[in-house]
Protein backbone atom coordinates (compact mmCIF):
# COMPACT_ATOMS: atom_id res chain seq x y z
CA UNK A 1 0.00 0.00 0.00
CA UNK A 2 1.40 3.33 -0.88
CA UNK A 3 1.35 6.44 1.18
CA UNK A 4 -0.33 9.10 0.37
CA UNK A 5 2.51 12.28 0.30
CA UNK A 6 1.92 15.17 2.08
CA UNK A 7 1.06 18.62 0.62
CA UNK A 8 3.28 20.99 1.33
CA UNK A 9 2.79 25.23 1.58
CA UNK A 10 5.28 27.27 0.42
CA UNK A 11 5.95 29.97 3.35
CA UNK A 12 5.04 32.22 0.71
CA UNK A 13 1.78 30.60 -0.36
CA UNK A 14 0.85 30.77 3.53
CA UNK A 15 1.30 34.29 4.14
CA UNK A 16 0.13 35.87 0.89
CA UNK A 17 -1.56 38.65 2.45
CA UNK A 18 -2.32 42.15 0.49
CA UNK A 19 -1.02 45.39 2.17
CA UNK A 20 -4.48 46.57 1.81
CA UNK A 21 -6.00 43.83 4.43
CA UNK A 22 -3.36 44.36 6.48
CA UNK A 23 -4.51 47.87 7.44
CA UNK A 24 -7.23 47.64 9.57
CA UNK A 25 -10.30 50.09 8.75
CA UNK A 26 -10.09 53.71 9.98
CA UNK A 27 -12.52 54.24 13.61
CA UNK A 28 -15.45 56.83 12.23
CA UNK A 29 -15.32 59.91 14.67
CA UNK A 30 -17.78 61.95 16.60
CA UNK A 31 -18.17 65.40 18.21
CA UNK A 32 -19.61 65.92 21.53
CA UNK A 33 -20.97 69.32 22.19
CA UNK A 34 -22.76 70.04 25.01
CA UNK A 35 -24.12 67.87 28.03
CA UNK A 36 -26.61 64.82 27.09
CA UNK A 37 -29.34 64.30 29.40
CA UNK A 38 -29.02 61.73 32.07
CA UNK A 39 -25.76 61.12 31.18
CA UNK A 40 -22.31 62.43 32.70
CA UNK A 41 -19.20 63.49 30.75
CA UNK A 42 -17.75 60.26 31.27
CA UNK A 43 -20.06 58.14 30.80
CA UNK A 44 -21.66 59.53 27.50
CA UNK A 45 -18.16 59.28 26.06
CA UNK A 46 -17.71 55.73 27.14
CA UNK A 47 -21.25 54.74 25.35
CA UNK A 48 -19.69 56.19 22.34
CA UNK A 49 -16.58 54.44 22.54
CA UNK A 50 -18.66 51.21 23.19
CA UNK A 51 -20.63 51.62 20.03
CA UNK A 52 -17.68 52.07 17.82
CA UNK A 53 -17.03 55.13 17.46
CA UNK A 54 -14.09 57.54 18.69
CA UNK A 55 -14.71 60.82 20.34
CA UNK A 56 -12.86 63.99 18.90
CA UNK A 57 -12.73 67.59 20.19
CA UNK A 58 -12.86 69.11 16.39
CA UNK A 59 -13.30 67.77 13.76
CA UNK A 60 -11.04 65.03 11.58
CA UNK A 61 -11.45 63.49 8.25
CA UNK A 62 -12.94 60.57 10.34
CA UNK A 63 -15.78 62.50 11.71
CA UNK A 64 -19.49 61.94 10.22
CA UNK A 65 -21.59 63.41 13.27
CA UNK A 66 -22.39 65.60 15.59
CA UNK A 67 -24.07 65.11 19.10
CA UNK A 68 -25.77 67.77 19.95
CA UNK A 69 -26.21 68.41 23.70
CA UNK A 70 -27.23 70.83 26.44
CA UNK A 71 -26.08 74.16 25.94
CA UNK A 72 -24.04 72.58 22.87
CA UNK A 73 -24.59 76.12 21.11
CA UNK A 74 -21.96 77.66 23.35
CA UNK A 75 -19.21 75.09 21.14
CA UNK A 76 -18.70 77.39 18.06
CA UNK A 77 -16.11 75.42 16.98
CA UNK A 78 -17.82 72.35 16.43
CA UNK A 79 -20.75 73.78 14.70
CA UNK A 80 -18.71 75.34 12.26
CA UNK A 81 -16.27 72.55 12.03
CA UNK A 82 -19.67 70.65 11.25
CA UNK A 83 -21.20 73.56 8.74
CA UNK A 84 -18.13 73.49 6.97
CA UNK A 85 -17.41 69.61 6.59
CA UNK A 86 -20.66 69.07 5.80
CA UNK A 87 -21.22 66.87 9.25
CA UNK A 88 -24.84 65.73 9.87
CA UNK A 89 -25.81 66.56 13.60
CA UNK A 90 -28.07 64.52 15.52
CA UNK A 91 -29.85 66.84 18.97
CA UNK A 92 -30.10 64.67 21.87
CA UNK A 93 -30.80 67.57 24.37
CA UNK A 94 -34.44 65.22 24.47
CA UNK A 95 -34.39 63.30 27.37
CA UNK A 96 -33.86 59.57 26.16
CA UNK A 97 -32.54 60.49 23.03
CA UNK A 98 -29.23 59.33 23.53
CA UNK A 99 -30.30 56.82 25.52
CA UNK A 100 -32.17 55.47 22.31
CA UNK A 101 -29.27 55.65 20.27
CA UNK A 102 -27.39 53.85 22.43
CA UNK A 103 -29.99 50.77 23.04
CA UNK A 104 -30.33 50.64 18.99
CA UNK A 105 -26.81 51.06 18.33
CA UNK A 106 -27.93 53.80 15.73
CA UNK A 107 -26.31 57.33 15.75
CA UNK A 108 -27.69 59.16 12.95
CA UNK A 109 -27.97 62.86 12.36
CA UNK A 110 -30.54 65.06 10.13
CA UNK A 111 -31.17 67.92 12.85
CA UNK A 112 -30.69 71.30 12.21
CA UNK A 113 -27.56 72.61 13.69
CA UNK A 114 -28.44 76.04 15.81
CA UNK A 115 -26.54 79.03 15.98
CA UNK A 116 -23.33 79.41 17.80
CA UNK A 117 -24.13 81.85 20.95
CA UNK A 118 -22.59 84.80 20.64
CA UNK A 119 -19.36 85.46 22.71
CA UNK A 120 -19.57 87.43 25.94
CA UNK A 121 -18.07 90.76 25.99
CA UNK A 122 -17.84 90.86 29.53
CA UNK A 123 -14.30 90.00 28.99
CA UNK A 124 -14.45 87.14 31.96
CA UNK A 125 -13.19 84.14 30.32
CA UNK A 126 -15.22 80.39 30.94
CA UNK A 127 -12.24 79.52 33.40
CA UNK A 128 -13.19 82.13 35.22
CA UNK A 129 -16.62 82.42 35.23
CA UNK A 130 -16.86 78.76 36.71
CA UNK A 131 -14.15 79.68 39.35
CA UNK A 132 -16.92 81.87 40.73
CA UNK A 133 -19.77 79.52 40.01
CA UNK A 134 -17.82 77.19 42.23
CA UNK A 135 -17.22 79.32 44.80
CA UNK A 136 -21.05 80.38 44.88
CA UNK A 137 -22.08 76.69 44.47
CA UNK A 138 -19.73 75.72 47.63
CA UNK A 139 -21.44 78.78 49.78
CA UNK A 140 -24.89 78.07 48.53
CA UNK A 141 -25.15 73.95 48.62
CA UNK A 142 -22.95 72.12 46.94
CA UNK A 143 -19.75 71.35 49.23
CA UNK A 144 -18.34 68.76 47.44
CA UNK A 145 -18.25 70.56 44.01
CA UNK A 146 -15.03 69.24 42.42
CA UNK A 147 -12.68 71.27 41.78
CA UNK A 148 -11.38 70.53 38.31
CA UNK A 149 -13.63 69.48 34.70
CA UNK A 150 -17.33 70.37 34.23
CA UNK A 151 -19.23 72.70 36.03
CA UNK A 152 -22.83 70.47 36.71
CA UNK A 153 -25.58 71.43 34.31
CA UNK A 154 -28.06 71.82 37.40
CA UNK A 155 -25.44 74.17 39.63
CA UNK A 156 -24.73 76.46 36.44
CA UNK A 157 -28.47 76.72 35.89
CA UNK A 158 -29.19 77.39 40.07
CA UNK A 159 -25.92 79.93 39.75
CA UNK A 160 -27.90 81.69 36.77
CA UNK A 161 -31.47 81.65 38.45
CA UNK A 162 -30.17 83.12 41.83
CA UNK A 163 -28.22 86.34 39.46
CA UNK A 164 -30.99 87.08 37.27
CA UNK A 165 -31.73 90.71 36.58
CA UNK A 166 -34.66 91.85 39.06
CA UNK A 167 -36.02 92.86 35.70
CA UNK A 168 -36.00 89.41 34.04
CA UNK A 169 -37.60 87.76 36.82
CA UNK A 170 -40.17 90.35 36.69
CA UNK A 171 -40.47 89.69 33.32
CA UNK A 172 -40.38 85.77 33.12
CA UNK A 173 -43.22 85.91 36.01
CA UNK A 174 -45.54 88.51 33.91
Amino acid sequence: MAEPSPVVESQRDVEDVSEEAAEPAPVPSVMLAGDVPGYDYQAARDALRNAGYEVVGRAVSTTVLLILGERGENNGHKLRDAVERGIPCMDVRKPGRFKSAVLSGEFVGGDPLPEPVKVDRSGVSDRERNRVIRAWARENGWPHLPVQGRVPMQVRHAYELAHQDASEGKAAAA
